[in-house]
């Protein structure tokens, strides 16, 4: 079953480099290289191509998330100067730049989530039969509150992606993306208790 899942994850990430390479309104820097670092950590993550350690991957991840949230910031910042416009008010979440934003804080917050999701497979595989065993972590309880929070966290970005290919106007390649966002989502929630 494991094999099937890594299969299942290294296809949705490579599909969802695909529709960010054909998704002309929201391609960029951030979003590329978010989306082969995802690819390239599920296909280590297989087959140890690399041979990074799962919390490498963790924090290659998050700070990737960190660097196109500040670049993201940075451009909206910018192009706020640039026309303007301090109105604050945002147009709706169809082609508008606010659009083109939700949809790349999604990619953010997917790198945070798969980032934590490969922290908890770390965490699970190193956990042996007594709880808390190998977890590196003080409080007793701790790795469980982190699992509950990593499902959480799964659970309604996977939800908030479906909520967005329902609702607005997305091309095909942005739906497509968030469909493989979520797919590869689910099938590494999975992963821990495979």
């Amino acid at each position: 079953m494991i094999s099937a899942l890594h299969l299942i994850m290294i296809v949705a990430a490579a599909s969802s480099l695909c529709c960010v390479l054909g998704s002309r309104r929201t391609r960029s820097v951030t979003a590329v290289g978010g989306t082969v670092l995802m690819a390239a950590a599920m296909a280590d993550l297989a087959f140890g191509l690399v041979g990074l350690a799962p919390l490498g991957w963790t924090a290659i991840l998050l700070g990737w998330a960190m660097v196109a949230a500040g670049v993201s910031r940075w451009r909206q910042g910018r192009a706020a100067a640039e026309s303007g416009a301090e109105s604050g008010a945002e147009p709706a979440l169809d082609g508008s730049a606010a659009g083109r934003r939700h949809l790349h804080v999604v990619h953010q917050l997917g790198l945070v989530v798969v980032a934590g999701q490969i922290a908890l497979c770390a965490t699970m595989a190193g956990r042996g039969s007594a709880p808390g065993a190998g977890t590196g972590m003080t409080h007793p309880h701790s790795g469980s509150i982190f699992v509950a929070v990593v499902c959480v966290a799964g659970a309604l970005f996977v939800l908030a992606a479906a909520a967005m290919v329902l609702v607005g106007q997305r091309s095909r390649p942005e739906r497509g993306n968030l469909l493989s966002m979520s797919v590869m989502t689910a099938a590494m929630a999975v992963m821990p208790f495979g």
